[in-house]
C-alpha cells in the first residue's frame, strides 16, 4: 500500500466505498468533499458539539454484506479543525490492526444511543435501497390507525425511526399528520425524537406548531414537551415556520427552561442567526436557573460552529441587551481572561 495520507485516502486504497455521517447535532449524511476537506485539516468540521467531531462512517467491501460502522468523535482545535495528530494517530491505529474494518479499542470510539442508533440505521438502510426493519410495518399500521392509537406498546422505536425516514413514501406523511393530534404522549416522544434528524414538509411542521399552541395553552405547559416539539420542527423545509414557533416560546415563561434552551441551541441552531432570535435566545439563557456555568456552556458550544460567531458577537455588544445578560457576558469574558 502506498504513502497514505487521511482516512478518506486510506479507504480509497483498500477498495471500499463509505458513507460519512454527522452524529452530533442532527444524524445527516456529510457531503465527502466536505469531509475531506475536514480531515485534511483546510476548514473546520461543520457542525461540532461539545468541540468535537461525532461522525458515524459506513463502509462496505466487495461482498454485498461485507458491511461495517464506525461510530468516532475527533477532538477539534480552536478553530474547529481536525489537527494531522489526532488524523494520523488514527490511520495508524487502522493499518496496525489485523481487522483494519474495526474501531474497537481505539479513543476516537463512542456508542450512539439507542435512539440515535435507530434514526442512524433507518437512514443506512434507506441510502443503501434496503427496505425497513421488521418493525417497518408495524409501524405504519400504528400510525394509520389500523391498529388503534392505544395499542403503541407494540410498536418498535426502530420501526418509528424508519418511518420517520420515509416521509416521501406510501401514505407515511398523511397517516402521520392525521395522527399526531390523537397519539398518547410515549409514541409522540419516540416519533419526535426521529424527526429531528429530518427535513420534514411545511404541512408536518404546522401540525406540529398547533400541538405547540395545545401545550404552551395550558396552565401548566410541560417544558420537555415543547423541547420535544422544537426538535421535531428544527427540520422544516421552510425555516421561518420553525423560528416562529421558537420565538413564541422563547416569549413564554418556558423560554428560560434549561431543556427548551438546549434543545434550541442543540437542534436549531441555524434559526439563532436570525438577529431577532439570538437576542431573545440570549436574554432567556441569562436567566435561566442553572446559572452562569450553564450560560457560558452553552455559548462555547455554539460560537464552535461556522458561522455562527457574528450572530453572538452581534448580539452580546447589542446596548438595549438587559442588565442580566450584561452581567452574564461579563463573567463570561473573565472566563476566558
Amino acid at each position: 500500500m502506498a504513502t497514505i495520507t487521511g482516512i478518506t485516502d486510506f479507504l480509497n486504497q483498500a477498495g471500499t466505498q463509505f458513507k460519512v455521517f454527522d452524529m452530533g447535532r442532527r444524524i445527516q449524511p456529510l457531503d465527502p468533499d466536505v469531509f475531506l476537506a475536514f480531515e485534511q485539516g483546510e476548514q473546520p468540521y461543520p457542525y461540532p458539539l461539545q468541540q468535537q467531531a461525532w461522525l458515524g462512517i459506513m463502509v462496505s467491501g466487495n461482498k454485498t454484506d461485507d458491511l461495517v460502522i464506525w461510530f468516532l468523535r475527533f477532538p477539534l482545535d480552536a478553530t474547529g479543525k481536525l489537527t494531522a495528530g489526532v488524523r494520523d494517530d488514527f490511520v495508524a491505529r487502522l493499518i496496525s490492526k489485523d481487522d483494519k474494518k474495526s474501531d474497537d479499542d481505539t479513543p476516537y470510539g463512542f456508542k450512539p444511543k439507542q435512539e440515535h442508533m435507530a434514526s442512524f440505521h433507518a437512514k443506512a438502510a434507506k441510502l443503501l435501497a434496503q427496505p425497513g426493519s421488521r418493525f417497518y410495518t408495524h409501524a405504519q399500521n400504528y400510525f394509520s390507525g389500523k391498529t388503534g392509537f392505544d395499542q403503541w406498546a407494540f410498536v418498535g422505536f426502530q420501526g418509528i425511526a424508519d418511518m420517520a425516514c420515509r416521509l416521501d413514501e406510501d401514505k407515511n406523511i398523511i397517516d402521520l399528520i392525521q395522527a399526531l393530534p390523537q397519539i398518547p404522549p410515549q409514541p409522540f416522544e419516540a416519533l419526535c425524537q426521529c424527526l429531528e434528524h429530518e427535513i420534514i414538509s411545511d404541512e408536518l411542521a404546522q401540525v406540529l406548531g398547533q400541538c405547540l399552541d395545545t401545550e404552551l395553552s395550558y396552565d401548566e405547559p410541560n417544558p420537555n414537551f415543547i423541547s420535544l416539539l422544537l426538535r421535531a420542527v428544527s427540520g422544516a423545509a421552510t425555516p421561518p415556520l420553525c423560528e416562529q414557533q421558537i420565538l413564541k416560546v422563547l416569549q413564554s415563561p418556558q423560554g428560560s427552561h434549561p431543556e427548551v434552551l438546549a434543545s434550541i441551541s442543540g437542534r436549531c441552531w441555524l434559526s439563532l442567526k436570525q438577529t431577532n432570535i439570538i437576542q431573545a435566545f440570549l436574554e432567556n439563557l441569562a436567566q435561566c436557573p442553572e446559572g452562569q456555568a450553564f450560560f457560558n456552556l452553552v455559548i462555547v458550544d455554539l460560537i464552535n460552529i461556522p458561522g455562527m460567531q457574528d450572530s453572538i458577537h452581534q448580539a452580546i455588544r447589542n446596548e438595549n441587551r438587559s442588565d442580566t445578560l450584561s452581567k452574564a457576558i461579563g463573567e463570561l469574558f473573565k472566563q476566558f481572561s
